[in-house]
């Protein structure tokens, strides 16, 4: 639990961060953290308050048929989010 609430951005892997389109501020940002032998998503906010923490282990994602995972519009955010995430 230590590794996964002690922020260190120099060895964690961004994924993503969070600005506001009005304001040019930062929201808040995600990372992949390592611990427990498992990956890990970390969501921290303002102030570096700790926000979400997810177990991105494969094998305990959940495949519910409410989970979109393709046609048109899964197509269009995965675009939306590649041009976020490269500037294309």
């Amino acid at each position: 639990m230590d590794t996964l609430t002690r922020f260190e951005p120099e060895s964690w892997e961004l994924v993503s961060a969070e600005v506001r389109t009005d304001t040019g501020k930062w929201v808040k940002s995600t990372w992949r953290v390592w611990a427990d032998e498992r990956s890990w998503w970390v969501v921290v906010g303002l102030g570096n308050a700790l926000v979400t923490v997810i177990d991105v282990d494969p094998r305990r994602r959940g495949m519910g048929e409410d989970i979109v995972t393709g046609g048109p519009l899964y197509a269009r955010v995965d675009a939306v989010n590649a041009e976020l995430m490269h500037g294309t």
